[in-house]
């Protein structure tokens, strides 16, 4: 190897200091991220890669994508002692040799046979920023958006990448497109362990034609993609858990607190209404005392069901604390106007909920039941009763009490309590 050599380092900007230090006659660049390292292999030639193992879990798939991209780069993966096994699993990858963590000079210079002669060195900066690396950046930002978002970015991000006319990713059962249809001139299998969970396909080229360099990194954004949607999942799994209520099923007041602060800010936008409804199980306290705390767990898990029975899809039902729960009903109506009236048609829907509760025959309460199960409510209304989520969990809760006070089982609108006129 001549000693002009020029060296990639893909890794920390220590060990490419490391490197340049062992190999001064060298004109050495540093790539912090496997996939920028990827980029820079496929786009510029170098005599000599370096990957440190410590780049990401993922650096034995990168060295095999450095194989294919790089056929005639010497590939070197380096690592700390406890982490050798790792590097000879390097050698199955496609690397030609490995080195130990810290670099010894004369070691990395007997294994890349290069002299080493004490010289100025010249070391090239980190890589510049990339439009590939900003955008993967927003993608992993952004996986919290859920599946379909984030493989909607990723299609716009290769059609980039790729010049492609157009780009298509199908996982499972979603699909995300960008560009113009057109029947696809290369595909790529996304793959979980040795069964295919999706495909990458991308249109033809825009003025030219896919090199074979092209198809190893659609290999590479293929072992990518698939990682992502496991984050993905993995994500919305926790996520889920966060949110989620145990002992009735349905999401939780954390849940329902971001979702109606999102609700209202949309409401505010697009002139729609947003209703919220808190109930109340009527004397919850005397079913805990008679029958036990397991069953008045019990007896919370059934209203749950029925509450979300008798809403539609996507309003919003939680466990809003203790024996209370919360609704949400939103874009019920059509955008309201300047002048229009408080809204009473969320009314109907409580007092279904009423209902339902009343007739429903509570198993965890067997044959001796003292009576029908009731509910108690207060139901307010986004602008009429406040522009914030606290002003209206402050107006239905305030409706709620009242209506205990009332006598119980009654919902009450916070317009009546407070008697507040129209907007």
């Amino acid at each position: 190897m001549r000693s002009n050599a020029r060296i990639l380092v893909i890794g920390s900007p220590a060990l490419g200091n490391a490197v340049a230090r062992a190999l001064p006659r060298c004109q050495a660049a540093t790539a912090d991220t496997l996939l920028s390292g990827l980029w820079a292999s496929g786009h510029e030639e170098f005599d000599i890669v370096v990957v440190s193992l410590a780049a990401g879990r993922h650096a034995l798939q990168a060295i095999h994508g450095l194989r294919q991209v790089a056929p005639r780069a010497r590939i070197i993966a380096s690592c700390a002692p406890p982490d050798e096994p790792r590097a000879r699993d390097a050698l199955q990858a496609g690397a030609d040799d490995y080195v130990l963590e810290p670099i010894a000079p004369d070691e990395l210079a007997a294994t890349l046979e290069i002299g080493n002669v004490p010289v100025a060195v010249s070391v090239a900066g980190p890589l510049p920023s990339i439009p590939e690396i900003q955008e993967l950046s927003e993608v992993l930002k952004n996986l919290g958006a859920g599946l379909q978002p984030t493989l909607q970015r990723l299609v716009v991000m290769l059609r980039q990448v790729f010049q492609a006319q157009g780009v298509a990713i199908q996982v499972g059962e979603n699909t995300a497109f960008d560009g113009s249809a057109a029947p696809p001139v290369l595909q790529e299998p996304i793959r979980r362990a040795d069964e295919i969970v999706g495909t990458i396909a991308l249109g033809p080229r825009v003025g030219s034609s896919y090199l074979a360099s092209d198809a190893a990194r659609l290999t590479d954004y293929a072992r990518l993609i698939e990682t992502i949607v496991a984050q993905v999942s993995e994500q919305a799994r926790w996520q889920d858990l966060a949110w989620r209520d145990d002992l009735s099923g349905l999401r939780n007041r954390r849940y329902f607190e971001t979702t109606l602060d999102r609700l209202i800010a949309q409401a505010a936008a697009q002139r729609l209404r947003v209703t919220v409804i808190l109930l109340d199980i009527d004397d919850f306290k005397t079913y805990n005392d008679t029958y036990g705390h397991s069953t008045g767990d019990a007896l919370i898990g059934e209203v749950a069901v029925l509450l979300t029975r008798c809403s539609r899809e996507h309003d919003v039902v939680v466990r809003y604390g203790g024996d209370e729960f919360a609704v949400i009903l939103w874009d019920a109506e059509q955008p309201r106007v300047p002048g229009s009236q408080h809204p009473s048609d969320a009314m109907v829907l409580a007092e279904r909920f009423q209902t339902a509760i009343r007739q429903h025959a509570f198993k965890c309460l067997g044959p001796g039941a003292p009576g029908p199960i009731t509910l108690s409510g207060g139901l307010a209304c986004f602008p009429w009763d406040g522009k914030t989520r606290a002003d209206i969990l402050h107006a239905a809760d305030t409706a709620l009490l009242t209506a205990k006070r009332g006598g119980k089982n009654h919902i009450l609108l916070a317009e009546k309590v407070n008697h507040a006129g129209g907007q």
